[in-house]
């Protein structure tokens, strides 16, 4: 058995590396990995703590600050 990293884009598996010695047509199975709950909440939590960073400064602003429009848990989710 060989096991080969890589990623699936658009239907098309992309190995990490070369393959070689593998000749004619050989039965495969793929297994996809699921990381992009991973992601998603890795990407919750580095929002909460720069959100948290922003209410807990206690620096003070000059000028005229730029209005922003920041997606909502619910959007991003």
């Amino acid at each position: 058995m060989l096991i080969v990293d890589g990623f699936l884009e658009n239907g098309v598996f992309i190995p990490n590396k070369p393959l070689v010695n593998i000749k004619g047509r050989q039965n495969a199975t793929l297994t996809i990995t699921e990381n992009e709950e991973n992601e998603k909440q890795e990407r919750i939590n580095a929002w909460r703590q720069f959100g948290e960073a922003v209410l807990n400064s206690d620096e003070i602003l000059e000028g005229e600050p730029e209005r922003l429009r920041f997606k909502s848990l619910e959007e991003v989710i």
